[in-house]
């Protein structure tokens, strides 16, 4: 009986001392010599499949470190020394999924050590093909960005303005595409039919989209601003509530830095259907100004003046002379209340806005030069009063 309690302790199985009164000895021995037999076996197989699965969880972790010091690494030796960029991106895409294999691969190879039961195996054999679906479209996904020079190529054909907002709109519904493509294998493999699935939930589907409606809007628009070619990036533009350069344009809302440097967020729906001017669109930039000179003024002065403006501006290489492409105009246009109104109106080559005011700056200066060279001055708004009676006591008041 020393043996037996021995036993029977070493299995956490402690038999009451009246479990003996009621059997005979010879029952109770091959009872518990049978129980200690079965737990022994089954004790004895655990531990020697979970210590090898622990083992190759720790092999495999060795060969994913290995596999990233060595391999990976001649990979991106070999990458870098080529003269294309994309292999750089694709490896750098490829690198954490190809090291999740390991991990994927031992978990397969634990399974398969620890003898499961059938229900137990098949619900573990799923996850297993699950996390090869994660793989596949996780790669799949990060490869997006690294080969969209192929996206380069379709947009190009809307015109080489439009490349970089179709690329990240192509690119962002690509990704939901592959998403989406991904969510339908997980569920698959799982049993769930996503149409099935989609069918059953119509009616909260129908309550989703009114909520998305104004989602939707957003995305139409920023078609409607792409394929109209309303503004792209970068582009100076100015609406009703707004003004400022365009930083992106994306598939919900475009993002405008303002003068004052901040961002605003403006819905692609609201600026779709919103009055906007594109003052990036410009070939060339108007200057338009009134010139005041004194009422003392002669015609000769007036007409002197004039010729010589419009002279120095069709001499400027600053300056639009083009007749198809824009305008210079300088007469005299009216009598103002204080002055003989002169008006000079022409179009900078430069769309710059900086350097725009520059040539602004250096022609006001050369007006005045050429006003003052033919001796006349400029007005300013001035009242003379004439008295036709002075009142008799007015010495008196004095």
């Amino acid at each position: 009986m020393g043996i037996l309690k021995t036993k029977l302790f070493k299995y956490d199985r402690i038999i009451p001392l009246n479990y003996h009164k009621k059997f005979s000895h010879k029952n109770i021995k091959l009872g518990v010599t049978k129980q200690i037999i079965m737990f022994e076996s089954w004790n004895t197989n655990i531990s020697y499949e979970v210590i090898a699965s622990g083992i190759i969880f720790i092999l495999a972790i060795l060969l994913r470190k290995l596999f990233a010091r060595v391999i990976l690494k001649q990979l991106r030796n070999i990458v870098k020394n080529t003269q294309t960029k994309i292999d750089d991106k694709v490896f750098n895409a490829l690198e954490t999924p190809l090291k999740f294999i390991f991990i994927i691969l031992a978990f397969y190879i634990i399974t398969v050590v620890l003898n499961l039961t059938p229900d137990i195996n098949k619900f573990f054999t799923q996850l297993f093909n699950s996390l090869i679906v994660f793989t596949i479209f996780w790669s799949i996904y990060r490869c997006v960005e690294p080969f969209s020079f192929i996206i380069n190529d379709i947009t190009d054909a809307f015109g080489a303005e439009l490349t970089h907002a179709l690329k990240n709109l192509f690119i962002k519904g690509l990704k939901i595409f592959i998403l989406l493509m991904g969510l339908t294998a997980f569920l698959n493999e799982w049993g769930i039919n996503i149409f099935a699935l989609l069918a059953s939930l119509s009616i909260a589907g129908a309550a989703v989209a009114f909520a998305a409606k104004d989602s939707l809007a957003n995305i139409f628009g920023s078609f409607t601003i792409i394929f109209d070619k309303i503004f792209k990036q970068g582009d100076w533009i100015m609406t009703s509530e707004i003004e400022g350069t365009v930083e992106e344009v994306g598939s919900r809302a475009t993002k405008i830095r303002t003068f004052s440097k901040a961002v605003v967020t403006i819905p692609n729906a609201t600026l779709a259907n919103s009055a906007v001017i594109n003052w990036s669109r410009m070939t060339s930039r108007r200057i338009k100004m009134r010139i005041g000179l004194e009422y003392r003024t002669s015609p000769k002065q007036v007409t002197n003046i004039i010729k010589n403006i419009k002279t120095y501006l069709q001499n400027n290489s600053d300056i639009e002379t083009d007749p198809s492409k824009a305008v210079i105009l300088v007469h005299l246009t009216e009598f103002n209340e204080s002055s003989i109104d002169i008006l000079v109106y022409y179009f900078t080559k430069t769309t710059s806005w900086q350097n725009w005011m520059r040539i602004k700056e250096h022609n006001l200066l050369k007006f005045m030069e050429i006003i003052e060279e033919e001796g006349a001055s400029f007005a300013f708004p001035s009242q003379q009063i004439y008295v036709e009676k002075l009142p008799d006591d007015l010495p008196k008041m004095i």
